[in-house]
């Protein structure tokens, strides 16, 4: 199968994919840009968006880094949507897909965010760019998945074809 890398705005699915299959891994960027060595990895969600968290300083080497580190062992691999991390990795010949939700999908994702825990200030921020996000990615040459309403990124490579070997 061929490598596939994705870079998955809020709420596609990235992270629920990568805990039912093992062939599929996401970098959930959160570790990699902060210091969260004090807290468990189902804290994350809920410190998404809060203030005084600790910067890690390998941030963004680390996290190029384990991304060219998951090549070698997934065939999907699952990153963060960033606008302005976007020339990094075309600076460091990461190929990616881009995957967002379509206008209409995106309505329903303020409960899914409310439902997995994420504080309002996050959910307040993730409303605000996700305008922006469509516009600045209009353009941008990289392929696109825009999910339809009820469609996740699962549902979407199932569809595709794509080989997803469950755990």
């Amino acid at each position: 199968m061929k490598k596939i890398i994705i870079a998955g705005f809020a709420g596609v699915g990235k992270t629920s994919l990568a805990k039912k299959y093992k062939n599929v891994v996401d970098l959930e960027s959160s570790r990699y840009v902060y210091d969260y060595s004090s807290f468990s990895a189902e804290e994350y969600e809920k410190l998404k968006g809060t203030k005084n968290r600790i910067p890690n300083k390998n941030f963004p080497d680390n996290y190029i880094d384990a991304i060219r580190d998951s090549i070698q062992k997934y065939d999907v691999i699952l990153i963060w949507l960033k606008l302005e991390m976007l020339p990094l990795y075309e600076k460091n010949d990461v190929d990616y897909i881009i995957c967002y939700p379509s206008k209409n999908a995106f309505k329903n994702y303020i409960g899914l965010y409310r439902n997995r825990g994420n504080n309002d200030d996050w959910i307040k921020g993730v409303c605000e760019a996700y305008p922006k996000y469509v516009k600045a990615l209009k353009d941008n040459k990289h392929q696109k998945i825009i999910l339809k309403e009820n469609e996740t990124l699962e549902t979407y490579l199932l569809r595709i074809g794509c080989k997803l070997l469950k755990k």
